[in-house]
């Protein structure tokens, strides 16, 4: 799985998941984790990239906290693509 920071700010990002179905429609802003624990996550800058190896079976939930928005997505295949992205003036992620 890559995850992609196309936008100029830099952002934390968690990948979690193993098992059970994926929540919602995938896609959501949330603020169901508290923002501090992302002090501790890793970095993903502005214009970068990771590739991400799951270590379990979907489906993975995806954090990111940018700019103190909370972001929250659900994926099912480790060769999704997962691009941060500008909208407008807030911040959504692209799936594919």
């Amino acid at each position: 799985m890559d995850i992609t920071n196309t936008t100029d700010v830099d952002t934390q990002y968690k990948v979690t998941g193993g098992g059970g179905p994926p929540m919602g429609d995938g896609h959501h802003h949330n603020n169901d984790f508290p923002m501090e624990a992302a002090a501790s996550w890793p970095t993903l800058h502005a214009g970068s990239q990771v590739s991400y190896n799951p270590k379990s079976s979907g489906p993975w939930t995806i954090y990111f906290v940018v700019q103190g928005q909370g972001i929250t997505v659900t994926t099912e295949s480790s060769d999704n693509r997962l691009t941060l992205m500008r909208s407008g003036s807030g911040f959504h992620v692209q799936v594919g």
